[in-house]
């Protein structure tokens, strides 16, 4: 208790703010492993988008696929910008996550989770349904010159299986995903939710 008290006062104490170093507030190594694991899968995503567009892009400038229509490049070049849009989105979250200072108190490091949980389920509910959304009608605008003129029953299968895949990858897969990362979201937040009770009571 004794420690405890010490520890406590610490953080009372008017020192400059350069006096607190990241060693001296350290949560659980759960918490750190949970934080450690959503920013790698923030970067790889972002990483994967981007090389994902670049392909794309070097496709409809050097694949000599002939197209006959337009908007066969234009979509082409709709689903490149996606990509590097969801990128972007994905390296400003992995960005938001590591600027949260682990040095800081309790009460501090609880409140700039609890904001970037926040940020985490706008992009959930708005950015995610919107990109699904902008990739299959881009998909779709691509897919109408390469599927026209094959036999209906290959075009059909192809369909089945593209749009099975969609379904599985937004409604199992995605949301798989989220509810990982709302588990780890929730163990670090709980773990500060209770150093913050502690400070205040002891």
């Amino acid at each position: 208790m004794q420690d405890f008290d010490s520890f406590k006062e610490m953080w009372k104490q008017p020192v400059a703010a350069t006096a607190i170093t990241p060693g001296t507030f350290k949560i659980s190594k759960a918490s750190v492993s949970a934080k450690k694991t959503l920013m790698k899968h923030q970067k790889i995503g972002a990483f994967v988008l981007i090389l994902t567009g670049i392909l794309i892009a070097l496709m409809a400038a050097f694949g000599n696929f002939h197209f006959k229509h337009f908007y066969t490049y234009g979509a082409m070049i709709l689903i490149t910008l996606i990509c590097f849009g969801q990128a972007a989105i994905l390296y400003y979250t992995y960005n938001k996550m590591k600027s949260i200072d682990d040095a800081a108190p309790p009460a501090q490091h609880l409140k700039q989770w609890e904001e970037y949980y926040a940020l985490r389920q706008r992009q959930i509910s708005i950015h995610m349904p919107l990109y699904f959304i902008f990739l299959n009608l881009a998909m779709g605008l691509y897919l109408w010159e390469v599927l026209g003129g094959r036999p209906i029953v290959n075009v059909t299968i192809f369909l089945v299986v593209y749009a099975a895949w969609m379904l599985f990858a937004i409604f199992y897969l995605g949301k798989k995903n989220i509810r990982k990362e709302r588990q780890k979201l929730q163990t670090i937040m709980d773990e500060l939710q209770l150093l913050k009770d502690q400070f205040e009571k002891a």
